[in-house]
């Protein structure tokens, strides 16, 4: 008896020091818009909201997706999205849009007032993909613009784009589609920006230029 407690005991010491709690770790897609073309002109007389993207199904989790073949997916247990990827995508687009300064205003909810133009999407591929030992970032979206008063599209275009990452970790493939992101959307915004200056029927103007008011010689601190 006292030699089955003992066991018993050694047994839980060893499990208590090979036992290792496994922490979930938590990814986002950001970069910092500078879509610096579009910084000196007057904003177009419209408004625009970003609806929430759809997803494909396989995507419509919050664990990131890596796929060995065109055939199979996995999905990690501990690598997660922070946010589910169609409010990722839209609110990253979102914020493109406001720095852009295209737009006299860029809503996410449904106001009172309908905007002028809508932008909705659907992410047809979000995922790691996975080439023996190269791992590629891997983004494919597609996105409407819809002019709200005639319900009719405007612009649409599809994106399919692969980017091969520096390292095999999570992290880097996330890196590469926040990279692939930015692109998308910069491409996204100029081509907004040509279908606007084509329904106004002209480009837009170059926003007033304030002067600076320097004080008198002696005066500057």
């Amino acid at each position: 008896m006292k030699w089955l407690v003992v066991s018993g005991l050694v047994a839980l010491m060893l499990f208590g020091c090979f036992a290792r709690v496994i922490e979930s770790s938590y990814y986002q897609l950001d970069y910092v818009p500078t879509p610096k073309e579009m910084l000196n002109s007057a904003a177009y007389p419209y408004t625009i909201r970003v609806k929430d993207f759809d997803v494909a199904e396989a995507y419509r989790r919050n664990n990131i997706v890596y796929r060995q073949s065109p055939y199979q997916l996995h999905y990690y247990n501990y690598e997660l999205w922070a946010v589910k990827p169609e409010y990722l995508i839209s609110d990253v687009l979102f914020r493109h849009l406001e720095a852009a300064k295209m737009f006299v205003e860029v809503r996410r909810s449904i106001d009172v007032e309908e905007p002028d133009f809508t932008i909705s999407g659907t992410i047809r591929a979000l995922e790691e993909y996975d080439n023996q030992d190269e791992w590629y970032a891997h983004l494919a979206i597609n996105m409407n613009l819809q002019d709200n008063r005639t319900k009719r599209i405007v612009w649409s275009r599809e994106w399919d784009y692969r980017k091969k990452v520096s390292n095999l970790e999570p992290i880097y493939v996330v890196r590469g589609l926040s990279e692939l992101l930015e692109l998308i959307n910069n491409e996204a915004i100029s081509d907004i920006d040509a279908v606007m200056a084509s329904i106004l029927g002209k480009p837009r103007e170059p926003a007033p230029v304030e002067m600076e008011v320097l004080p008198p010689p002696g005066e500057i601190e």
